[in-house]
């Protein structure tokens, strides 16, 4: 017997593709407002690009014009937080002000921070990066093994490659949540050697 070929309907298509909600062309304002509610949304940074695709593929330069209008805005108003740019993308995040209550509310103890080893050991892979783990115990003149898991632990450092030099010893570079966990848009926002110096 010969199969009836079916037309698909819109339930069998719906179901055998991945279909994005439609969505409505936004005016200057609106989009403005759609950017808020996304970034109000979002645990972590997001990109212009994809921000641009979820307002229905706008043009990026569009998004960044709206965000900076958007941070401007916010700045004007007595919120609690900021619009930032950090690691590669946007972020609201709570005004440093309330650092401590939130730290309370979330029950954030004291040691879930990082020592002053600890601190030490990523500064100088931030400078230094990419680094071997030898390089840095002879520019701390100890072992850093313990300081090394921490910072991996916390994703703050992340294996890039290897050495070309004997043993191929790993090496380590900062990642994206190293960038958001110190509020900064990239490594270049990190103070100089002679601005150190200077705060010193």
């Amino acid at each position: 017997m010969t199969p009836v070929y079916e037309e698909p309907n819109d339930e069998t298509l719906e179901l055998d593709d991945e279909v994005l909600e439609p969505i409505e062309t936004l005016n200057r304002d609106e989009s403005r407002r759609a950017l808020h509610a996304l970034l109000f949304v979002s645990d972590r940074p997001v990109s212009a690009d994809r921000l641009a695709e979820s307002l229905g593929d706008v043009d990026r330069e569009v998004v960044v014009n709206l965000l900076s209008e958007l941070r401007e805005e916010l700045e004007s108003k007595a919120l609690p937080y900021i619009l930032r740019e950090i690691a590669g993308g946007y972020q609201l995040t709570t005004k440093p002000e309330f650092g401590a209550h939130i730290r309370r509310f979330l029950q954030v103890k004291k040691n879930n921070r990082l020592s002053k080893a600890v601190l030490e050991t990523l500064a100088i892979i931030a400078y230094k990066q990419p680094v071997t783990r030898a390089e840095v115990e002879a520019i701390r003149g100890v072992s850093v093994s313990h300081t090394f898991e921490i910072l991996q632990e916390r994703r703050l450092i992340k294996v890039s490659g290897v050495a070309e030099t004997p043993g191929r010893p790993k090496l380590y570079r900062t990642t994206d949540e190293f960038l958001i966990h110190f509020g900064i848009k990239s490594l270049k926002e990190l103070p100089s050697m002679q601005e150190i110096r200077e705060m010193g």
